[in-house]
């Protein structure tokens, strides 16, 4: 019997399932610090700002139903410019239609 070839194989399992782990961890720490920033960035003045300019543009009203307007929705999220997307990328909704976005 090779021993020396099952332990290679043993080491190799060992690193590879390591190495998926360490993946998975650094995964879920971006996320994390991603989610963070998001929500401290809805409390800033600058995404004020731009939610008064979104719901000026659409006349406080709902874009899809024509309702007051309470709520921003992002159409896209920008990957890694959270806080630098453009208006347009925004809408006017009410807080039934965001719900319904989100489920």
């Amino acid at each position: 019997m090779d021993y020396q070839g099952i332990f290679t194989f043993i080491l190799v399992l060992i690193i590879a399932i390591g190495i998926i782990a360490l993946r998975r961890w650094l995964f879920n720490v971006r996320r994390k610090q991603r989610k963070d920033f998001y929500k401290n960035y809805l409390q800033s003045g600058d995404w004020k700002r731009k939610r008064y300019l979104v719901l000026k543009r659409d006349n406080w009203r709902c874009v899809y139903c024509g309702a007051p307007a309470t709520e921003v929705h992002h159409l896209k999220y920008a990957k890694r410019r959270i806080g630098k997307e453009p208006i347009n990328l925004l809408v006017s909704i009410c807080k039934d239609c965001h719900n319904s976005k989100h489920q």
